[in-house]
């Protein structure tokens, strides 16, 4: 297959306080086989210095808040916007693909500031997009074994595990070189920008955590997600295994979008009623059995917010946890 030579593809990076992965990302991104016409960086108010290492690579000229700046570096138009605010991953891609999809390209390539794509990733992807509306990358390599999502269980309320409800397939496992799948990370998904107008932005009050996912699913809907096999996209921060059980402000994130997703989107309800109520007592059972009171906090407040729509940014990261009924 071949690809059309005026296609155009605005690839849009979320940043913050990473400066360092992000001028790598950046340089893999203008050295791709097949270029983009535009990439978007987002900045979501990094504290870091990312708008000097931007400048001072002559990959922007001037900074506003609030406000899209264009350059140009290595042939490819830049756009850069500085948010006002810290407003999480989810408030970062739902502003962001809303700026890309106005910027008039057929495709978004979206991604996470800590993403390298190999050479040929922005190629492959094209050529699986023949009869598709969107494909994400492989994040195979030596250092990560990245897998299929190809279902996701709604119905069975006792499936209250986020692992237990999906059915996965290795990379290694896959036969093919594109696959249907329901679910996928914000690491380099590729999708017609006529899709925002379909199904809306990410929800935004997710803060961090499942507004990936919750776009997924919302696409799914319309639109079959293509997983492919030979589109390479390596992780520059690789997750640890380590965890010392003590839940935090992540944990808490996490949980409360989790049941907010179930209530949202069960198809049943046991599901939406059930599988929090579930979920949440297995948690709490967990803890006290190992002394762990502090978790039961987060708990209690994940749980309490899930099951009452309440969205937002409720916790502050990377502070001792706090949280409020009332806020």
């Amino acid at each position: 297959m071949k690809i059309e030579k005026d296609i155009n593809v605005c690839v849009l990076i979320v940043t913050y306080n990473r400066k360092d992965y992000l001028i790598k990302t950046i340089n893999s991104i203008v050295s791709q086989s097949i270029k983009p016409q535009k990439i978007l960086i987002f900045d979501n108010n990094s504290t870091d210095g990312t708008e000097k290492m931007l400048k001072d690579n002559k990959i922007i000229k001037r900074i506003s808040v609030n406000k899209l700046e264009k350059s140009e570096f290595n042939g490819i138009e830049i756009l850069y916007y500085r948010n006002a605010e810290n407003e999480g991953g989810s408030g970062g891609f739902s502003k962001g693909i809303k700026l890309a999809s106005e910027q008039k390209s057929k495709y978004i390539w979206t991604m996470d500031d800590d993403v390298l794509p190999d050479i040929d990733c922005m190629k492959n992807l094209l050529l699986a997009l023949k009869g598709r509306r969107i494909v994400i990358p492989n994040r195979t390599d030596e250092f990560y074994k990245d897998n299929a999502i190809v279902s996701v269980n709604m119905r069975n309320p006792f499936k209250y595990n986020i692992l237990k409800r999906k059915k996965i397939l290795l990379s290694s496992q896959i036969k093919k070189n594109v696959i249907d799948v329901v679910d996928m990370p914000f690491e380099g998904p590729m999708f017609e920008s006529s899709l925002v107008n379909e199904v809306g932005l990410p929800n935004k009050d997710l803060f961090i955590i499942f507004d990936d996912s919750e776009y997924a699913y919302k696409i799914s809907k319309v639109a079959k997600i293509g997983f492919v096999k030979n589109a390479i996209l390596h992780k520059q921060i690789i997750p640890s295994n380590s965890f010392n059980g003590i839940m935090g402000w992540k944990e808490y994130y996490g949980y409360r979008n989790q049941y907010w997703f179930d209530r949202t989107y069960g198809e049943n309800i046991f599901v939406k009623k059930l599988r929090p109520l579930f979920n949440h007592l297995d948690l709490c059972f967990r803890a006290i059995v190992k002394r762990r009171w502090s978790n039961l906090k987060v708990f209690r407040a994940a749980y309490y917010d899930g099951t009452h729509n309440i969205l937002g940014k409720r916790v502050n990261p990377g502070k001792e946890f706090e949280w409020s009924r009332h806020k």
